[in-house]
């Protein structure tokens, strides 16, 4: 177990003494905050976070004004492969804090709130171990806008594709894609479409924080059996 730090940062300080919102709690009352991640690849074991984004989400309205941004300084390489979808090269990254360092802002925008992420398995496996070393626990449930966006299609259309990208999702809604591959443009694209689907689902029934992070079993309960 890796031990806590002597003296918590702001951001950790926040996020170790602040509650989620309660799983019965209407979705319009509690706070979520939508996060992006831009990875050195996909491999949590061996690849780092360069950057993130986090949008706070309150009372089903973005809050942008506390939106945040950071960068990282990996302790590796950061390969062609990954340059070429992010843009971010080793010189972008050599006078930022190590992940450390640089996690605490997000770390406080996450505090008391339900993160959101599209395809959240990624977020969940880097950010798993990085709060760790903080002497946290990444607080669960996340809600995943891909989830969310296939159960929707599945109402909207009888059927869904087997995923979806953030891109496409945000097309089917008639949304923007801001900046794709940048850490805050698809946090905010992602709490975009995260309001506008937990809306839509809410208009045929009450959505609540447990309904929209347990979505997975409703949308495995339509693959197998159809319907809505």
């Amino acid at each position: 177990m890796t031990p806590r730090p002597a003296r918590d940062a702001p951001g950790a300080a926040a996020y170790r003494a602040a509650r989620l919102p309660a799983g019965g709690t209407p979705w319009l009352r509690a706070r979520f905050c939508a996060v992006d991640l831009e990875l050195s690849g996909l491999d949590a074991r061996r690849d780092e976070i360069l950057s993130f984004g986090a949008v706070p989400i309150l009372d089903g309205r973005i809050l942008l004004g506390s939106a945040i941004e950071g960068l990282v300084r990996p302790a590796g390489a950061i390969s062609e492969s990954s340059i070429r979808v992010h843009g971010l090269r080793a010189v972008d990254l050599e006078h930022a804090p190590p992940l450390q360092e640089a996690i605490d802002p997000l770390l406080g925008a996450l505090a008391g709130a339900v993160p959101v992420a599209h395809a959240a398995a990624v977020e969940r496996a880097f950010l798993t171990p990085a709060l760790r070393r903080q002497g946290l626990r990444l607080r669960r449930p996340v809600v995943d806008t891909a989830v969310l966006g296939l159960v929707w299609l599945h109402e909207r259309d009888g059927r869904a594709p087997s995923h979806i990208t953030l891109a496409d999702l945000a097309g089917e809604l008639g949304l923007p894609s801001h900046h794709p591959h940048d850490a805050l443009g698809d946090a905010l694209t992602t709490a975009q479409v995260f309001i506008a689907l937990a809306s839509k689902l809410d208009a045929g029934c009450a959505e609540s924080v447990r309904s929209l992070t347990r979505a997975g079993r409703r949308l495995q309960a339509q693959q197998t059996f159809g319907g809505p």
